[in-house]
């Protein structure tokens, strides 16, 4: 009862059988390095390497640039709501000084 029976149908079929690699990017970075040679390859990983920070560089300054943006128009808001309330100030100081000088000439 414990033995293994294989299934009958079993001998009629074959069943596809692959040998699957354990890392086939090992093996394909490895017949790479083998062509192409050490240096060539540091090179190559050196480019990719410049070229992956200034575009993660770029990513940043635009970034930063879009953030610097808003803040700007944040400001000019804040600039135009300051000199509204100025504005109005200096007109309820006018009108406040043309009152005073209206009382001390109605005193004398």
């Amino acid at each position: 009862m414990s033995g293994h029976h294989p299934n009958p149908a079993d001998q009629y079929y074959n069943y596809p059988t692959q040998a699957t690699e354990v890392m086939p990017e090992l093996s394909a970075l490895s017949n790479v390095i083998m062509e192409l040679g050490i240096p060539a390859c540091v090179i190559i990983a050196s480019f990719w390497f410049i070229k992956y920070t200034t575009d993660q560089g770029r990513k940043e300054r635009e970034q930063f640039w879009a953030k610097d943006a808003e803040n700007d128009a944040k400001i000019m808001q804040l600039v135009e709501k300051s000199s509204d309330a100025i504005m109005s100030m200096k007109i309820a100081l006018e009108q406040n000084t043309q009152a005073m000088r209206e009382l001390t000439l109605k005193s004398k």
